[in-house]
């Protein structure tokens, strides 16, 4: 597994072309880092990067369709569970069981 480096404040992270290709990443693409738990986590952070991000999210999104059950719920309840569901993962997460 490759090792980051770090030298003068800066951090090297070598990335493999397969990952580039994933995170349609290119030389000179910022990152912004998160730290969740014991780790860190790097994001696009240009407004590029941040531009291909969202049109990869909706792209996959707009793939995505209701069951007949959710489709009869109103929007503020669907929208509710999507909130708590995303707050139930992030905390999972946090806690090292997801």
């Amino acid at each position: 597994m490759p090792k980051v480096k770090a030298h003068e404040g800066q951090l090297t992270i070598p990335v493999s072309d397969e990952v580039r290709k994933r995170l349609d990443l290119h030389d000179g693409d910022e990152l912004s880092a998160h730290v969740v738990g014991d780790s860190v986590v790097y994001t696009p952070a240009t407004p590029d990067a941040r531009e291909r991000a969202w049109q990869r999210i909706f792209s996959i999104t707009d793939q995505v369709r209701p069951t007949a059950a959710q489709a009869a719920k109103p929007v503020g309840v669907a929208e509710q569970e999507i909130v708590d569901d995303v707050k139930a993962f992030r905390r999972a997460r946090r806690d090292g069981t997801a």
